[in-house]
């Protein structure tokens, strides 16, 4: 699927709520060969207050510690344990055999769950994710924790628009991503404030430099 595509499908299916106003779906698609955990973005104002709850803490007391940002780890332990059910219920021996993936996938404050969710894939299953982002702050902090979330993953896409200023947070040092892709053109510090339009124009294909 190309990303725009995955941007509005994100944006149109229908998702289940959990714990703290989490909204998640996981689907099978066959043409592929993916099964895919969706997270859309913020969707009310507790959202909001997680997403300003930046200080870093240890998610997992674990021989290599996962510091993330505190909202969105609260946010995503709200429903972890139901949402990894679904996930590992829907990707059974018989699709991994038959050469099924799993890809973890979100928008904006989705996009922070994803990469916790792909860190708990394989914390529970040992089996690796892709992750596939769009305008998605950077959760995670620290050199440790970058590199022990590296290797629990497949791959990582994480589309940023040069002007989406929600992919420049937590801005504080030692927040990071997992693997920034830049993608649109133009960039200036006045755009910025203009989230409305550059924090949802994922689904525009040609932001991707696509004909």
């Amino acid at each position: 699927m190309k990303p725009w595509d995955l941007f509005n499908e994100i944006k149109n299916i229908e998702y289940t709520k959990s714990g703290d106003c989490v909204d998640w779906a996981v689907k099978v698609y066959p043409d592929e060969k993916i099964v895919r955990l969706l997270f859309d973005g913020s969707s009310d104002g507790r959202d909001w207050i997680n997403n300003f709850s930046f200080p870093a803490k240890p998610y997992k007391k674990q021989q290599n510690t996962l510091w993330f940002a505190s909202g969105w780890g609260n946010a995503y332990t709200s429903c972890n344990d139901e949402v990894m059910a679904k996930l590992i219920e829907t990707y059974t021996d018989a699709l991994k055999d038959d050469g099924y993936k799993v890809e973890i996938c979100g928008w904006s404050y989705g996009g922070a769950l994803s990469v916790l969710a792909a860190e708990d894939f394989n914390f529970r299953t040992g089996n690796k994710a892709g992750v596939v982002t769009f305008g998605a702050p950077k959760p995670l902090w620290g050199k440790k924790t970058y590199d022990y979330v590296s290797g629990c993953i497949d791959y990582a896409f994480q589309y940023a628009h040069v002007n989406d200023v929600i992919t420049l947070c937590v801005p504080f040092p030692g927040y990071r991503m997992l693997n920034k892709v830049s993608v649109g053109s133009g960039f200036c510090i006045l755009k910025l404030f203009n989230t409305n339009k550059y924090h949802c124009i994922y689904g525009e294909k040609e932001i991707y430099g696509a004909e």
